[in-house]
């Protein structure tokens, strides 16, 4: 099955402290993904099964390889959702917030600090089998994210995301992303979480 490429330029002049120059450039990136994952995908339907084993072959190679444009492609989907400043945050998340982090200003600071330490992604999630809200660090798009963890908010922290607009400054572009954050998405993914 072909992943249909997002337009996401609703975006555009609708962000403060990040120009349609950077959002046009992580827009191009984002797409190159969502080819390579069609790409990958049509090369697995056709890759001999037999040849393959751990030490090389190519079915075991595009396998190997398959999560990452799969994740990033959906990563960069849930993040460019849950811009445009729209809302503010639910009851809920906010009481997950200081039951998990001692207030929502501390989880905040969890969810910079997270985004400094890793060039990747910042995944706040729910632990399904806790109900734990909690800020996951992933390298490269896929690793580290543990099982059972349901994305609610999405954070790029590649340079690819704040570069043109904010240089190597990784936490000015952090606290520009807060107040882009769209409340309304990430309040839907938490209820739909903790069903």
């Amino acid at each position: 099955m072909t992943k249909e490429i997002r337009n996401f330029k609703h975006l555009l002049g609708k962000l403060e402290g990040i120009t349609d120059a950077q959002l046009e450039a992580h827009f191009g990136l984002y797409e190159g993904y969502v080819k390579k994952l069609n790409e990958i995908e049509e090369k697995l339907q056709k890759a001999d099964r037999s040849l393959t084993n751990y030490s090389f072959g190519e079915f075991a190679e595009l396998k190997r390889r398959y999560s990452v444009p799969y994740n990033g492609s959906w990563l960069h989907e849930l993040y460019f959702d849950n811009l445009i400043a729209k809302g503010s945050p639910s009851k809920k998340f906010e009481e997950l917030a200081t039951k998990n982090f001692g207030s929502f200003d501390a989880w905040k600071a969890d969810a910079k600090a997270t985004g400094l330490a890793v060039p990747g992604w910042v995944v706040t999630a729910i632990e399904t089998t806790s109900g734990r809200l909690q800020n996951i660090q992933l390298m490269e798009h896929h690793i580290g994210l543990p099982v059972n963890h349901i994305p609610v908010l999405i954070l790029d922290t590649w340079e690819h995301a704040f570069f043109l607009d904010h240089k190597a400054n990784r936490g000015a572009y952090i606290d520009v992303f807060f107040k882009n954050i769209n409340w309304d998405v990430v309040n839907e993914r938490l209820e739909k979480a903790t069903r």
